[in-house]
């Protein structure tokens, strides 16, 4: 706090703590030293720039990340388990999934949780190159599913109300696509989630089966 035209000293973990608690989504060096009660030159003092800051709290975000792994799944359903633990925890730390989306891994909290899914791998017979190509497929599509999910949620909350109206009307307006939407049982966007993950999972590991090389990721020429 500022008290007698003085600055409060704070250190480093300070600022990781402020922006964990503000989140990735509201996160500037502004909000973080507002919350703190000192000047941004005072942040600045601690982290270079606003990526770096987003870095320290992400990565301190991440670290409350612990997968776990059942050995005796196989590997389509162990990918599965990791797909809908990233979603349910991108889910409950807002900005987490764009923040991973960006750039992936940035940090130890980041490399922990690769490495943890290339020892999960490992004990289903998958080689370091092939969990890693697994492994990041999957994460692509879970965290690029949550962002959408996420976006659609923010669109469906009552300020967006009267776009959400305008895009319903837009489509009740096809008869083709009235009857493609009567023809879809009622679902949550969880059951739509685990259907996609599980069908990219189930192919996924059938052009990679363990023991196949990774080189067949390459196109013919």
């Amino acid at each position: 706090m500022r008290t007698g035209g003085r600055t409060a000293s704070f250190t480093l973990r300070d600022v990781i703590e402020a922006g964990t608690r503000i989140g990735l989504v509201e996160l500037s060096v502004q909000s973080v030293a507002d919350a703190l009660g000192v000047t941004t030159a005072a942040i600045y003092r601690h982290v270079p720039s606003r990526s770096a800051l987003e870095r320290l709290v992400g990565e301190a975000i991440l670290e409350k990340l612990t997968l776990v792994d059942d050995p005796a799944e196989p590997a389509v359903a162990h990918l599965v388990g990791f797909a809908a633990q990233l979603r349910r925890f991108t889910l409950g730390h807002p900005g987490t999934a764009e923040y991973m989306q960006r750039l992936f891994p940035r940090g130890p909290s980041g490399i922990r949780l690769l490495e943890h899914q290339i020892t999960a791998l490992g004990r289903r017979g998958y080689d370091p190159p092939a969990a890693v190509v697994l492994s990041s497929s999957i994460a692509a599509l879970a965290i690029g599913a949550t962002v959408a999910e996420q976006a659609r949620a923010t669109l469906l909350a009552p300020s967006a109300a009267e776009e959400t109206q305008a895009a319903m009307a837009a489509m009740a307006e096809s008869a083709l696509l009235r009857q493609a939407n009567a023809g879809i049982p009622a679902h949550t966007a969880e059951d739509y989630f685990v259907f996609m993950i599980t069908a990219s999972a189930e192919g996924l590991v059938a052009q990679l089966p363990p023991g196949r090389p990774v080189t067949v990721l390459r196109t013919a020429s």
